[in-house]
């Protein structure tokens, strides 16, 4: 099955013990569109660089995570966790 963005995000996010963020996805475009189950783990994945925009400005929080962008956000998430 598929996933998107924003689902694998609230995955990492659970995982990590649902810390606290002070993150902002106000310079996206498409922040809006960021589901409110998944705000907060959104906004976490951004601030510590697990997630990052497409085209510079869009989170594209409900397309599908591509194989290739979930393996980097794994691997940003395991070297947030170690670092």
């Amino acid at each position: 099955a598929t996933i998107t963005r924003e689902q694998l995000a609230v995955m990492l996010y659970r995982y990590a013990g649902s810390p606290a963020t002070e993150g902002s996805l106000s310079g996206f475009a498409d922040a809006a569109s960021v589901s409110a189950w998944a705000q907060d783990a959104m906004e976490w994945a951004v601030a510590e660089g697990i997630l990052t925009g497409k085209n510079g400005s869009a989170l594209d929080p409900q397309g599908t995570a591509s194989r290739a962008e979930v393996a980097m956000m794994l691997m940003r998430f395991t070297q947030e966790q170690n670092g």
